[in-house]
């Protein structure tokens, strides 16, 4: 299994060899004006997955005025999220080593085969359940899905990896961008970064930790989870970078 890192350096890939294996197009798409439903406002995930149930929205974040984010329960759910955004999200699989998932993999679940040094970083993460949709090769790529048992554990995780100025590069370059598309209950990791803009348009949001960040006018803020970041609608261009 390997750690969700980022995939655009040579150090990360190295990073993600320390575990067993778990672009850019135009999106044109229209968009439901709003997401409607209810949702529990837990921000955790729900450990099992099955072929019905819809997406709905609930309470997430520490802050005052933190707004609803989109839930989703199951890893269908999120397919069908997605699929409603307009993305294609064909052929889940949980399967890491399935036709077009990432060839790095992605984490998953603990099992038997795991060294302790793997388990500890599962546990970090709190992965309860992952899978994958789309496909890598494609111009707008896949979607990693992650069903966290804890969503503050997964969040103050990406928080001390993007921080730790011992770490890769491929960490500390997402501090000021994000990495991972946050629901109330569940994380989008998508394989083609700048092609996921219609996931904030959906309603999902950055995990921004980068102490000096500021957001443009007219972008969603509201705090995360974690202590010191935020989560945001703005992603960065990367020609601004």
């Amino acid at each position: 299994m390997t750690s969700p890192v980022p995939t655009s350096s040579p150090e990360a890939r190295t990073a993600m060899a320390l575990h067993k294996p778990l672009t850019t197009g135009v999106v044109t798409v229209m968009l439901l004006a709003a997401l409607s439903a209810c949702g529990s406002g837990s921000g955790s995930g729900s450990g099992s997955d099955t072929d019905s149930g819809s997406s709905s929205s609930a309470t997430a974040g520490s802050g005052s005025g933190s707004a609803k984010l989109p839930s989703a329960k199951t890893l269908r759910d999120v397919q069908e999220f997605i699929t409603g955004a307009g993305l294609p999200c064909d052929n889940l699989t949980e399967d890491e080593s399935a036709k077009g998932t990432p060839s790095e993999g992605f984490l998953g679940p603990a099992d038997e085969d795991d060294t302790g040094a793997e388990k500890g970083e599962i546990d970090a993460w709190a992965i309860e359940k992952s899978g994958f949709c789309g496909e890598t090769r494609s111009d707008l790529g896949g979607w990693i899905i992650y069903l966290p048992s804890d969503m503050k554990a997964f969040q103050e995780n990406y928080r001390k990896k993007v921080r730790d100025t011992s770490a890769d590069e491929g960490w500390r370059d997402q501090m000021a961008r994000g990495k991972f598309f946050f629901g109330a209950d569940f994380v989008v990791d998508p394989t083609n970064y700048q092609a996921s803009k219609t996931l904030l348009q959906a309603g999902l949001l950055l995990e921004n930790c980068d102490p000096a960040f500021k957001a443009p006018d007219g972008y969603r803020t509201q705090d995360a989870q974690a202590s010191g970041c935020l989560l945001t609608s703005y992603l960065p261009d990367a020609l601004d970078q």
